[in-house]
């Protein structure tokens, strides 16, 4: 079994502009990593007004240069429906729902998915109120962001990977007393998806979603 750490980036609280991650064996071992950018399709609203911006890692043109998310569904489909792939990420249930959200948008079939959310372990083995950002997770396990930058997906996957590691040693926890001991970690995307068609229409609310093939970036 290998452990798929994901996260996703969206324009706007809302629409996928990368899909990343970082794939491991059962011993944390880096089998491969890459960040999938997105033509979110929309304009970018990465705060309100007045307050500090979301810093994506990549330009907007950069993300408008991509091709849709129809163009990536059948690769990420079946990297996330890997049967030898156990999903893991930060506040994982977003992403289940921002990945169906873009399934319903383009009529394509939507994915149940289950993995485990590596916040909600942090908030349940330290007793916290509530949850607490990927980035004050790092700094309560006293992880250094040493060439990694937050908001890239990819990166906050690894992140994500080596809160999970400190996590197991500050606790003496193996994976299989973590599935055992804490199951209300483990969450699935039932409650997101909607029971749709898939379509081949590429139509939806006035936009019209052009596969291009002419300009895909998959950054390693």
């Amino acid at each position: 079994m290998n452990y798929l750490f994901f996260d996703i980036e969206c324009s706007d609280g809302v629409h996928i502009c990368s899909l990343g991650y970082l794939k491991t064996d059962s011993h944390f071992n880096r089998l491969s990593k890459k960040d999938i950018l997105i033509n979110p399709e929309c304009k970018f609203h990465l705060g309100p007004k007045g307050n500090p911006q979301i810093l994506l890692s990549y330009p907007q043109k950069m993300f408008y240069n991509q091709s849709n998310f129809v163009s990536y569904y059948n690769c990420i489909k079946r990297l996330l429906l890997d049967k030898n792939n156990f999903l893991i990420g930060f506040s994982i249930t977003n992403d289940f729902n921002f990945i169906n959200l873009a399934c319903e948008r383009y009529h394509l079939q939507q994915l149940q998915l289950k993995g485990l959310d590596v916040q909600q372990l942090h908030k349940l083995l330290t007793h916290q109120p509530t949850v607490a950002s990927l980035e004050k997770v790092a700094d309560y396990y006293n992880i250094k962001l040493i060439n990694l930058h937050l908001h890239k997906s990819c990166d906050d996957a690894q992140l994500t990977m080596l809160i999970l590691k400190k996590i197991l040693s500050t606790f003496n926890l193996t994976m299989k007393d973590l599935m055992e001991r804490y199951p209300s970690t483990i969450v699935s995307s039932k409650k997101y998806v909607r029971k749709n068609k898939p379509s081949h229409t590429t139509k939806h609310s006035n936009v019209t979603t052009q596969t291009r093939t002419d300009k895909r970036i998959v950054i390693v």
